[in-house]
């Protein structure tokens, strides 16, 4: 295995580890965002959809069906019920 061969294994990693994280702040933003709007908090509920919108653009063409589950409506759950 040469030094180019290593190289593109560490930059794939790299990438996909970037992808996992964009995913994992993707879904912090989705429950924040589900929150805020189960709060009424309408200034940041949108803030946090354009959040969540520039977090998938980022993204980009590495969407992937976890990605795409963001975006259809999730089950609500009431915060003051807990």
């Amino acid at each position: 295995m040469g030094v180019t061969s290593i190289a593109r294994i560490n930059t794939d990693q790299g990438a996909e580890d970037g992808l996992d994280e964009l995913v994992a702040l993707a879904r912090m933003i989705a429950y924040a965002r589900h929150v805020a709007q189960d709060v009424n908090l309408q200034f940041a509920t949108h803030c946090l959809d354009l959040a969540l919108e520039a977090v998938k653009q980022e993204v980009g063409e590495g969407l992937t069906s976890e990605m795409a589950e963001l975006s259809s409506p999730a089950p609500r759950m009431s915060v003051r019920s807990h």
